[in-house]
């Protein structure tokens, strides 16, 4: 059963740069495991197990709402979420992604599924594990165009651990 959600994704050029500006923030914290640049997306909704005929129902249901995603997006600042030792990259205006991933938690919603109701905070994250709260660093500021909404499956690699991401379409 796939474990899936939804999420924007970012053009392969910027998630390469920005996941090589971001390793450059090790030396603030050795011990935190970086996101390689093929992982790094924004989350509009965490569904979780459905079935893989659900998971098509569910983004075939939110590829419409491409119009709902902003033109341009700045990703500018860092920050953290100290207890979930969570390193991330925010937008801004992070408010102009509030009624993509409203629509898109209303869409699964009216499908017959649920969703994790944690409030949305849009951040892409860039490294787990981190512990040394919030380093004195700063990202370059890069403006994005984002992709529509997509539905990802978490997939973990049996040989390396690793999670991947793989598009249900």
């Amino acid at each position: 059963m796939p474990r899936v959600f939804a999420a924007l994704m970012l053009p392969h050029d910027v998630c390469d740069s920005l996941a090589r500006e971001a390793k450059g923030f090790s030396r603030y914290d050795p011990l935190a495991r970086f996101e390689p640049s093929t992982a790094l997306h924004l989350t509009l909704a965490y569904v979780g197990d459905v079935s893989a005929a659900d998971a098509q129902r569910i983004s075939a249901a939110i590829r419409p709402l491409a119009t709902l995603v902003p033109r341009n997006i700045t990703i500018s600042r860092l920050g953290t979420f100290d207890r979930q030792h969570i390193l991330y990259a925010s937008m801004t205006p992070a408010e102009s992604l509030d009624p993509v991933a409203a629509e898109v938690r209303a869409t699964i919603e009216r499908l017959g599924f649920s969703y994790d109701k944690k409030p949305f905070k849009p951040h892409i994250t860039l490294a787990r594990n981190w512990r040394r709260g919030y380093p004195m660093a700063t990202l370059t500021s890069r403006t994005v165009r984002l992709s529509a909404p997509i539905l990802l499956e978490s997939v973990q690699d049996p040989r390396t651990r690793q999670i991947r991401y793989r598009q249900i379409i």
